[in-house]
């Protein structure tokens, strides 16, 4: 038996893994939440998952077969778990305590303090759960197809001493709907079970002056609200003074495609037709904010089948809004 990293040879295998794992878990749901988790996790949308820098996927291979996988998402030290299975005819040879182990055992490596795994709240996994020294944590009532989802956490590694606070900053101009960006996002961590502070700063031109937003969320209490250095700081437009930052989010218009040497100084960057993609796609540049909202939470890790969007959004232009979310986080509506 080898545990691993996935390769591109391994695609087809997983592939088929993938959609035995959705067809069992969601055996007594309507066919078109199967239909919709395949689009999302198998075929185009698996190939694209296993080229993105923070996925995580290994497999368990025995004589040259993958019989089991693993599939998650590392990001500011926390790993979530997407899908974790094992197939049917290798069953009851421990290759899923043995996966976790070699996982976590990677994961403390790396600094890692937290590991989250989301399930089906009717999934027979979760009634073994403490085995594997999970804890239950949020019950998600309505996801995005209606059912309930658990959350459930597993403390690794120097917990205690983990920078546990995250911090995004959010800049933009008026009219850009950075307050209903802002807030989205803050009710979405909210939700997942995080304390969340936002505080927003307007220029006093407000009708035509900049915006910005300071969003942190922590599972601990928040002591100060405002943002010193930004662990991602999202830039919709281009403003005098630079704020530091870990990682940027950038609308592509603000200063072309082609990195330059100029007052934005985007180092560790992500650009993005934010404006661009409003137009042409949606038919107004107004959809800026929920394109950049669903770029975000693909950024975060945060699973936007995991919520029902509709919740927490204004009714006006609800059904766009929600599209504009979908394309920002690259999100398949079926196959």
């Amino acid at each position: 038996m080898e545990i691993r990293k996935i390769e591109k040879k391994d695609a087809e295998a997983v592939g088929k893994l993938m959609e035995n794992v959705i067809d069992e878990t969601y055996d007594k749901e309507p066919d078109k939440i199967r239909k919709a988790l395949k689009a999302n996790f198998t075929g185009d949308g698996l190939a694209e998952l296993m080229k993105d820098k923070q996925a995580a996927f290994y497999v368990v291979e025995e004589n040259g077969e993958v019989v089991a996988f693993l599939f998650g998402w590392l990001l500011f030290n926390v790993f979530t778990i997407y899908w974790v299975y094992n197939s049917k005819e290798h069953r009851g040879k421990g290759y899923i305590r043995k996966l976790m182990e070699h996982l976590e055992k990677k994961l403390i490596e790396t600094g890692c303090y937290k590991i989250v795994m989301y399930a089906y709240s009717k999934n027979k996994f979760i009634e073994n759960i403490s085995k594997f020294g999970f804890e239950k944590g949020v019950l998600l009532k309505k996801s995005m197809f209606g059912i309930e989802i658990q959350k459930l956490i597993k403390h690794i590694g120097d917990y205690e001493n983990a920078e546990k606070e995250r911090r995004i900053k959010i800049v933009g101009e008026a009219g850009q709907g950075i307050k209903l960006l802002s807030f989205s996002l803050a009710h979405i961590l909210s939700q997942l079970g995080n304390e969340v502070s936002l505080n927003m700063e307007y220029d006093s031109a407000v009708r035509s002056g900049n915006i910005s937003a300071d969003l942190i969320f922590s599972e601990n209490k928040i002591e100060n609200p405002i943002i010193d250095e930004a662990d991602l700081l999202l830039k919709f437009a281009r403003t005098r003074q630079w704020f530091p930052a870990k990682e940027l989010i950038i609308d592509d218009t603000i200063c072309g495609k082609k990195c330059i040497d100029c007052a934005v100084q985007c180092k560790n960057r992500d650009q993005f037709g934010f404006k661009e993609d409003a137009v042409s796609k949606f038919g107004n540049k107004v959809f800026v904010n929920m394109i950049a909202l669903g770029k975000i939470l693909k950024y975060l890790g945060i699973n936007i089948m995991l919520i029902n969007i509709e919740d927490v959004l204004p009714p006006k232009f609800v059904d766009k809004n929600v599209q504009a979310i979908k394309y920002g986080f690259s999100f398949r509506d079926a196959l």
